[in-house]
């Protein structure tokens, strides 16, 4: 039987099915998992507001994530959870041997974070302003779900900035709606409706998608401000290679291995300057 205070550091498979069955079927193992944000916070996030429907989408990332990675997650450190929301990713962490970040705009999320999760070194950050870790310091970053709600600008500063904090060896994970999310949300009413965004601009994003360019929709989302344009981004392949692949080397687009939806694009930086220019 495995020994289940050993976190992360077990198999993969092992640790998802735990987080995602085992803890509902066995109550009293759950005081081994990580906790479960409020209802608001994880609606917020995810779009559901049950904690069981919450450790599942956690539990896929992990086992998606674990089988791209060239080693296991819990052989990476420091890791940066990019974008960690109130901890969809960050509560499969607990166990993890080395340092584990995690950064987000939200300061209602930040907050939970830092009072709940004590193995996650949690930080509210701005767009448009640096990120607050050194230079070349982590061995990974993971983005789920960021990438595709911002607009090329401030899309741009972020790969700088992950450029900047992650190691020459390092990776780099970040998922983005691409040909799958877009062939998807053409045909299927209910997704559509989840992206709450108009038919038209829709459309539109769809055209500037099939010529290849960053195709950005406007969405009243919880972090719209009048300072952060938050929407829907769809971006094609050749766009990612392109324009991304000047500052990394795109090792890997696993199309729709995310919920069949959102791609996973695996890279490592390349040695350049960091000077994104519009593709």
């Amino acid at each position: 039987m495995a020994d289940y205070r050993l976190g992360c550091r077990l198999d993969a498979d092992v640790w998802a099915d735990f987080n995602r069955r085992l803890i509902f079927e066995r109550p009293e193992l759950r005081e081994l998992a990580a906790p479960f944000p409020p209802q608001a916070l994880m609606r917020n996030v995810s779009g559901v507001d049950l904690d069981f429907d919450f450790a599942k989408q956690g539990a896929l990332f992990w086992q998606v994530l674990s089988g791209l990675l060239r080693k296991p997650l819990a052989e990476y450190r420091p890791i940066l959870d990019f974008g960690c929301g109130c901890g969809r990713l960050a509560r499969m962490f607990k166990g993890h041997p080395g340092p584990i970040h995690g950064c987000d705009i939200d300061a209602k999320h930040v907050a939970w974070m830092q009072a709940n999760l004590d193995f996650v070194d949690t930080m509210q950050t701005q767009p448009d302003v640096p990120l607050p870790y050194a230079n070349a310091y982590f061995d990974l970053a993971i983005g789920v779900s960021v990438m595709t709600h911002l607009d090329e600008s401030a899309q741009d500063h972020a790969l700088r900035e992950l450029h900047r904090v992650t190691r020459p060896d390092g990776t780099v994970v970040m998922t983005i709606h691409g040909e799958r999310a877009v062939s998807r949300a053409l045909w299927d009413d209910r997704l559509f409706g989840i992206l709450d965004i108009g038919r038209d601009e829709f459309r539109a994003a769809v055209n500037a998608f099939a010529a290849g360019r960053h195709a950005f929709v406007s969405q009243r989302g919880h972090l719209a401000s009048e300072e952060f344009r938050y929407g829907i981004t769809f971006l094609p392949e050749t766009y990612v290679r392109g324009h991304w692949g000047k500052l990394f080397q795109i090792e890997h687009i696993a199309a729709g291995a995310l919920q069949d939806f959102q791609d996973v694009v695996v890279m490592t930086p390349r040695p350049v300057d960091t000077r994104l220019s519009p593709a």
